[in-house]
C-alpha cells in the first residue's frame, strides 16, 4: 500500500489543504493518506531568555498537547472523509513536546518508510516566503529521496497537469512518478513543458566585432545547438509519452510544449501555471548530499516561493 505523510497544523488553510488532498485522490483504493500533527511548547515557541525565570510554567502538560493534537488529527479526518476520501485509507499519527515541526515531519516519513510529503502553505506575502524558514519550505529543502508536495489552497479548479521536463534520464523518473500519482485520478489532462534556457557562455560575445564569416560560423553553432537541445528534450517527451500510454492514458490527453526563454526559465514556467491555471506542477528537486537546501536562486526554489493555486510537487 503505498502511503504519503500529510501534515497538518490545524490552520482553516490546513484544513483547506487536508480537503483539496481528499477530493485529488479519493479515487484511489490503493493509497494511505497518513495524517501527522506536531504540537509545540510554548517555549519552543519562544525565545528562551523572554521566559527564563517562568520555564516550567510555559510548559503544556502531555496529557494537554496529547488532548490538542487528538483534537487538530479528528477534525482533519473530519475534512478528509468530507471530501470522498475513505475511511480505510486514514491513519493518525501525533508528535508532542516538538521543537521544530520540519525535522519531525522528515523524521517521521524516514521512521515509515514514506517517500511522499505533503504539506500545506500558510497565506503568506512574497516578501514573507522568501524567508526560507517556513515549515513548508524547510521540509522541501531537506527532504532528501522524497517527493514533496507542497499545497496551495485553494488550487484552480483546471484539471490540467503540468510536467516540467528535462533533457536527463531524470524525467523519466518525474514520468513514472507523475503516472503512478496521478493517471488513476480521472478526467486529468498533462502538458509536458521544457523551457530552453538560456545561451551558454561558450556563445557569449568573446570581446570583439565579428566580421561576416565569424557571425555565420557562431550562428551556424547556435543554431545546431539549438536543434539538438530540442531534439533531446522532444526524445525525453516523447519517452515520457510512452510511459504514459502503457499505463493506458490516450496519447492525445498529453500535450507537449518546447519554448524559448523569455524572462527566465523559472518565470516562464510560473507564466505558463498562470496562463493555464495548473492545478498540479510537477518537477524535479536537487538538494545537495550534504544535507543543504537546495540553493535560493534555483528554479524550484523560485517556483516553490511564487507559484500559487497549485499542489507543486517537487520530486527528489
Amino acid at each position: 500500500m503505498r502511503k504519503i505523510l500529510v501534515a497538518v497544523d490545524g490552520t482553516s488553510k490546513g484544513m483547506d489543504m487536508v480537503a483539496v488532498l481528499g477530493r485529488q485522490l479519493k479515487q484511489r483504493n490503493d493509497l494511505t493518506l497518513v495524517l501527522f500533527h506536531c504540537v509545540q511548547q510554548i517555549t519552543a515557541l519562544l525565545p528562551e531568555d523572554l521566559c527564563m525565570d517562568v520555564v516550567e510554567s510555559c510548559k503544556i502538560s502531555y496529557n494537554a498537547q496529547e488532548k490538542l493534537g487528538q483534537a487538530v488529527l479528528q477534525a482533519a479526518s473530519a475534512r478528509l472523509l468530507e471530501s470522498g476520501f475513505p475511511q480505510t485509507g486514514v491513519e493518525l499519527r501525533l508528535k508532542v513536546d516538538s521543537i521544530d515541526p520540519a525535522h519531525d515531519i522528515i523524521q517521521q516519513a524516514d521512521r515509515e518508510a514514506i517517500a511522499t510529503i505533503a504539506v500545506g502553505r500558510r497565506g503568506r506575502s512574497q516578501v514573507q516566503n522568501l524567508l526560507i524558514g517556513s515549515v513548508s519550505a524547510k521540509v522541501a529543502q531537506y527532504a532528501q529521496g522524497k517527493a514533496v508536495w507542497i499545497v496551495d489552497a485553494p488550487v484552480n479548479d483546471s484539471m490540467s497537469v503540468l510536467v516540467a521536463m528535462e533533457a536527463t534520464p531524470e524525467a523519466q523518473t518525474l514520468c513514472e512518478y507523475a503516472a503512478d500519482f496521478f493517471l488513476p485520478c480521472q478526467d486529468l489532462d498533462y502538458s509536458f513543458i521544457h523551457v530552453i534556457p538560456p545561451l551558454p557562455p561558450e556563445f557569449w560575445d568573446d570581446g570583439h566585432i565579428l566580421n561576416e564569416s565569424e557571425q555565420k560560423a557562431r550562428s551556424a553553432r547556435i543554431e545546431k545547438w539549438r536543434v539538438d537541445w530540442t531534439a533531446a528534450v522532444e526524445r525525453a517527451m516523447s519517452q515520457g509519452r510512452d510511459i504514459f500510454a502503457g499505463r493506458g492514458l490516450d496519447p492525445q490527453r498529453v500535450q507537449t510544449l518546447v519554448l524559448s526563454t523569455r524572462q527566465g526559465v523559472a518565470r516562464d514556467i510560473l507564466t505558463e501555471i498562470d496562463a493555464h491555471k495548473f492545478r498540479i506542477v510537477v518537477m524535479g528537486k536537487k538538494s545537495s548530499r550534504e544535507k543543504k537546501p537546495f540553493p535560493l536562486g534555483s528554479r524550484a526554489a523560485k517556483i516553490l516561493q511564487h507559484s500559487r493555486g497549485v499542489i507543486l510537487c517537487l520530486v527528489g
